[in-house]
């Protein structure tokens, strides 16, 4: 107990280490989610692009390159 003659000390205080700035976290949350929707639908429209199958049946140099890559693919029915 503290008399009138005494000075309380005063104890610093530390920053409290569950202070979030909510507004910075979703700012860069909804950031990154859209960098990572985009770059997702970026893959998916690369490969429908590049191995996509023509409907007359003459194929694409590409498409030929994409099979070629294949091991089952290969000349005589080939495995590996």
């Amino acid at each position: 107990m503290a008399t009138p003659t005494q000075v309380p000390t005063k104890v610093p205080q530390e920053p409290d280490p569950f202070y979030y700035d909510y507004d910075t976290v979703q700012t860069v949350g909804m950031t990154l989610a859209t960098i990572l929707f985009l770059l997702g639908i970026l893959i998916i429209i690369s490969k429908k692009v590049k191995c996509r199958k023509a409907d007359s049946g003459s194929e694409s140099p590409t498409c030929k390159s994409c099979k070629s890559e294949l091991p089952s693919s290969a000349p005589g029915g080939g495995g590996v």
